[in-house]
């Protein structure tokens, strides 16, 4: 009798974890690491933060270290050498372009960011990251 017990409850828990088996119903997630420039450091009233996509047409811009808004751009060009980056891109405001010139040197990441041709200069410290996205 103890043999049958032990039996059935050995199907039992068998059965059990084969009908437990679940199906995945989420989608999978299609977030990847992407590159950006990223201006920090920003003084003279700038944003906290800006992130300049290299592969995509979008800047985003953070003005607190957990606020930020997102921007489309266009004009995108880096014309880095070895010893300078050397950006620019338009970011589009309300269908306005507002342009930004990024120069920074590659060694310590010291540079500027000129918007609308020098209306305003920033000093700002750049550096290459991979954010997700």
């Amino acid at each position: 009798m103890k043999n049958i017990i032990k039996i059935l409850s050995l199907l039992i828990l068998v059965l059990t974890m084969y009908n437990c088996d679940e199906e995945n119903n989420f989608k999978e997630s299609d977030i990847n690491l992407v590159p950006v420039y990223s201006l920090t450091e920003i003084n003279n009233d700038g944003p906290f933060k800006i992130n300049i996509y290299k592969e995509k047409p979008l800047i985003v811009e953070y003005s607190s270290n957990v606020t930020l808004s997102n921007y489309a751009s266009s004009g995108y060009a880096d014309t880095s050498t070895d010893i300078m980056y050397q950006i620019t891109v338009n970011k589009i405001v309300d269908g306005v372009a507002v342009n930004y010139v990024i120069s920074a040197d590659k060694t310590t990441g010291e540079g500027t960011l000129n918007i609308d041709s020098g209306a305003s200069t920033h000093n700002v410290l750049l550096t290459e990251e991979e954010v997700y996205n």
